[in-house]
């Protein structure tokens, strides 16, 4: 049985970290902020090593053969409260969209560097 905490520590810090039980709440005043917003967040507010580790660690999780039920419990496992059904997205999809924007190159101006994992 996969450790999935232990296999994806950076991983689980951005979706543990970011998408908690109460991220509505702390990303914004005026309604629910958009995941992209919050990965964005996360790129700008980290040194550029652990998005980088996030990013592998995102790739390498969506290799794994895992169907909707299992990525819903391990996510839950990770730390993560983000409901994608909600947006009409499967998991996959959601992930997929995540990986996509830690991909993104900063924005002239970002930095990285605030928050150390």
């Amino acid at each position: 049985m996969i450790n999935y905490e232990e296999r994806f520590p950076k991983l689980g810090y951005l979706l543990g970290g970011y998408f908690h039980q109460d991220w509505p709440y702390d990303y914004g005043s005026d309604g629910e902020p958009s995941f992209e917003t919050i990965v964005r967040h996360f790129k700008a507010r980290n040194p550029p090593r652990t998005v980088s580790q996030a990013t592998e660690e995102l790739e390498q999780f969506l290799k794994l053969p895992l169907g909707e039920d299992e990525l819903d419990e391990i996510l839950g496992k990770l730390g993560s409260y983000y409901y994608a059904p909600g947006l009409g997205m499967t998991y996959r999809q959601w992930l997929e969209a995540v990986l996509k924007i830690l991909r993104e190159p900063l924005d002239a101006g970002q930095g990285g560097g605030r928050t150390a994992q």
